[in-house]
């Protein structure tokens, strides 16, 4: 089992815990309602030190990431955020990163989970594997970090009481080296909520100073402790992916992220792959749901049309600032438009009213993110 370094503070608040693929991680502090909506209207604090950072540096850093990624890293000024995708060789996402620039020859690839019970960062093995032969220098550095991400329309007054960083020039996929509450940080304009918000990397044996300093400068702003449940409803109204989401073989087009797929650029991995797939069209694409009653779909739930099964859900959570049940699922290209009705049939047969909406649900012009 592995803990974030801010596992002993956090335990001292008190929360349900739940295990997330080897790590032992906080899923509620006071209610997962409570949590979602103090984010949405002041603050809240979630420990993504789940994360994995490696840094890919040397003379040949930018080949292999321009290698491993489907967007383009080639035009990134320094303190950039690039959000993308990695491929598999038959063109299927295999992993959905972050990609920061912090120097001239020097990037920091964040991932998400490891993707087994051993919490295995496989994304650090395929770079392994990709820079042989490259000048290039591949370091996981996740052991030695933690993180922690400031969500919600307070969250500049509440990082910038205890930074002198100028947080309100920091745009959105922008980053900075820092020092918050006197501690050496990493701060970026990032976050999986949809909301104005900061992730800030700190050293590892500076968690503890760094906790301390974060919840006392929240207080004023009545921030809430945040956990996995909060979490996964947020990023859902925003129509943010996980994992479950693009298991299975997909590609980013099917998953609604052809946007960040830069065939122009030259050869990555699956590149070949992916021009066939995509020029043999994908029969069905991932859409949102909407419930019409109070019932959150299970992962692998089916999803039927005139009580034909076309498809299946992915991933769901409750929608507390819109109020219903939403969920991710794969539907037929016929069947996937806004407001198309589907029923979604749960595993004792019980059948559950359910909409296609628009993605995201939730501030779909971004006026959150332009502060």
């Amino acid at each position: 089992m592995k803990r974030s370094p801010f596992y002993c503070d956090i335990q001292q608040a008190g929360p349900q815990w739940t295990v997330v693929q080897g790590w032992e991680v906080p899923n509620i502090f006071t209610s997962p309602r409570e949590e979602h909506l103090a984010v949405r209207q002041r603050a809240g604090v979630f420990d993504w030190s789940t994360t994995g950072e490696i840094e890919v540096q040397g003379p040949d850093a930018l080949r292999l990431v321009q290698k491993v990624i489907v967007n383009d890293a080639a035009g990134m000024p320094v303190n950039k955020v690039l959000y993308t995708t990695m491929l598999l060789e038959d063109g299927s996402i295999f992993s959905d990163i972050t990609v920061y620039r912090l120097g001239e020859s020097h990037y920091m690839l964040m991932t998400a989970w490891g993707s087994n019970a051993a919490n295995a960062r496989p994304e650090y093995e395929w770079l392994l594997r990709w820079s042989e032969g490259l000048n290039v220098a591949v370091t996981d550095v996740s052991s030695g970090s933690a993180l922690l991400a400031v969500q919600g329309p307070l969250s500049r007054q509440i990082l910038g009481s205890i930074t002198e960083e100028p947080l309100d020039a920091l745009g959105y996929m922008w980053g900075m080296p820092a020092h918050v509450a006197g501690i050496r940080a990493y701060i970026s304009r990032t976050g999986y909520t949809g909301e104005l918000g900061y992730e800030v990397l700190v050293p590892a044996e500076h968690a503890h100073d760094f906790w301390e300093a974060i919840t006392t400068a929240g207080k004023p702003y009545d921030m809430a402790l945040c956990g996995m449940a909060a979490a996964f409803s947020l990023r859902l109204e925003k129509g943010y992916i996980m994992r479950l989401d693009f298991a299975g073989g997909r590609t980013p087009y099917e998953v609604g992220l052809g946007w960040t797929v830069k065939l122009d650029k030259g050869d990555f991995i699956g590149r070949e792959a992916l021009l066939r797939r995509k020029s043999a069209g994908f029969p069905e694409k991932l859409t949102l749901l909407q419930l019409a009653d109070d019932y959150v779909p299970a992962s692998g739930d089916a999803l039927l049309v005139e009580d034909k099964e076309v498809g299946k859900v992915t991933s769901a959570a409750f929608g507390h600032s819109v109020g219903h049940p939403l969920a991710f699922g794969y539907l037929p290209l016929e069947h996937a438009g806004e407001g198309t009705s589907v029923t979604v049939l749960d595993s004792a047969g019980g059948r559950h009213p359910a909409r296609v909406v628009r993605r995201p649900l939730y501030d779909p012009e971004g006026t959150r993110l332009r502060m």
